[in-house]
């Protein structure tokens, strides 16, 4: 299991920046839509708030438990708009075709070989609807600053979770790169401190890929999938210097 899903849920329910982009992204395309790598519904519960269809697919099945009673409380019609999917993302068949497909947050990232990014995108192009889009994002690399700041904590946010009543401090520190394989491993930290000053600390660690440009357009292509338009931010801006997202719309080429 990747984390414990309500840990899961509470660490990352501060990450809103993204949220409005998917939202229009699936009203210009419509349904039906796949979360590749839903968790615990954090994009496909707002689609299907949305009034969209939407397949939830993630390897964790406790994942997907907690999906399914997010999605409960957010209401019947909700609920049934969203249907789990228990299958690994490089390797899935779903008797669908897709307008469009969600790769949201760093997702692909954690696909860390060649043949494991070239099966989930040929597996995805295979479940596209004509016309329909892979949508996804990923971090723009800076590997000399990765390298130059291994081990150095950073502190990434203070949030508070008003329904439990806690503080969530976060930070984050590299581990380690490989310049070859473009692997990175890093850890986050999460010290939360209850109502009472009771103060308790959480720690994950995390291996990524780390994608430049050019070998993503190369990997698309051998994949038969075409970049429709590419940008540096949600808000549309270009990829330039300075830029921490790469975001990409794909489509099944000709």
């Amino acid at each position: 299991m990747r984390d414990d899903p309500q840990r899961y849920a509470m660490e990352h329910a501060h990450h809103l920046e993204d949220i409005a982009f998917w939202r229009a992204a699936a009203r210009r395309l419509g349904g039906p839509i796949l979360d590749l790598g839903c968790a615990v519904g954090r994009v496909a519960i707002p689609l299907a708030e949305d009034g969209a269809d939407v397949w939830a697919l993630d390897g964790s099945a406790e994942m997907l438990d907690e999906l399914a009673a997010r999605a409960g409380r957010a209401g019947a019609k909700v609920a049934k708009r969203i249907r789990l999917v228990h299958a690994d993302m490089r390797d899935f068949g779903v008797d669908r075709r897709f307008h469009m497909v969600v790769a949201a947050m760093n997702t692909l990232q954690t696909l860390l070989t060649p043949e494991d990014q070239l099966a989930c995108l040929r597996t995805v192009r295979a479940h596209l609807a004509p016309e329909g889009e892979l949508v996804f994002d990923v971090a723009l690399p800076d590997l000399a600053e990765v390298a130059g700041t291994l081990g150095v904590v950073r502190h990434t946010g203070v949030h508070h979770d008003t329904e439990k009543g806690v503080t969530l401090v976060h930070s984050a520190w590299y581990n380690g790169l490989d310049p070859v394989s473009q692997t990175v491993s890093f850890t986050i930290q999460v010290d939360e401190t209850s109502a009472d000053g009771h103060v308790s600390r959480h720690v994950r660690h995390h291996e990524v890929h780390l994608f430049h440009a050019s070998e993503l357009l190369h990997l698309l292509a051998r994949a038969g999938l075409e970049v429709v338009e590419s940008c540096g931010a949600f808000d549309g801006s270009p990829v330039e210097p300075g830029s921490e997202r790469q975001i990409y719309r794909c489509r099944a080429a000709s």
